[in-house]
């Protein structure tokens, strides 16, 4: 059950991606930053509920997310390159798992002036279709963020592109509690870059 609950649970994080489908067409930059600042604050919310993945001692001394600030530079738009045969693999996990993930896509976009490409992943037990993984690293990993890589979920659209918004870019559950199991972003997708964008590293004052 825990480990549905890594993707499944994340409320805001599907919350989001639902607004996204509707409400961004047109969308100006003071009403994306809103968005933003309302999803981080339902996020807070969500931490404090039963289905968080916080320890009650981490909900009794909880102040908050730590985020960078927002930075719509880091919302890029991905070519999609399909994998022809979707084969399922396993990717290893933080407890020592192994996981069942469908390679779905390339996905190849531009930030900071340099040429980027990810594996975009469909979950064995996802139910929407059209919902992709991107579980990647990049130079912030270990320092400001997450050494075990954080996570960003993406809409599929039956169309040759993508938004990859690193605005949205979460910690995976195992950071927060170890009893989790999140599936270690593969090789591919550890990015020589610095995402300065989305959650940072989570710490308790």
């Amino acid at each position: 059950m825990k480990r549905n609950t890594i993707f499944g649970l994340l409320v805001v994080a599907i919350v989001a991606i639902t607004v996204l489908n509707f409400l961004t067409v047109g969308e100006n930059s003071e009403d994306y930053i809103k968005r933003l600042e309302t999803d981080r604050k339902d996020k807070n919310s969500f931490m404090l509920s039963s289905t968080s993945p916080l320890t009650l001692e981490d909900k009794n001394n909880f102040k908050g997310l730590n985020y960078y600030a927002i930075n719509e530079n880091f919302k890029v738009t991905a070519k999609l390159t399909m994998i022809e045969k979707k084969q399922p693999i396993f990717i290893p996990s933080t407890t020592g798992e192994e996981l069942k993930y469908i390679p779905f896509a390339y996905a190849d976009f531009e930030l900071n002036a340099t040429k980027q490409r990810v594996i975009l992943y469909q979950d064995w037990e996802e139910r929407d279709p059209n919902k992709l993984s991107l579980m990647f690293a990049d130079e912030t990993s270990a320092r400001e963020t997450y050494g075990g890589g954080r996570y960003l979920d993406v809409q599929y659209r039956n169309t040759n592109a993508v938004t990859l918004d690193f605005n949205n870019a979460y910690n995976p559950y195992c950071h927060f509690n170890a009893e989790f199991s999140c599936p270690i972003p593969p090789r591919e997708n550890m990015l020589d870059i610095a995402i300065e964008a989305g959650e940072k590293l989570y710490k308790v004052d």
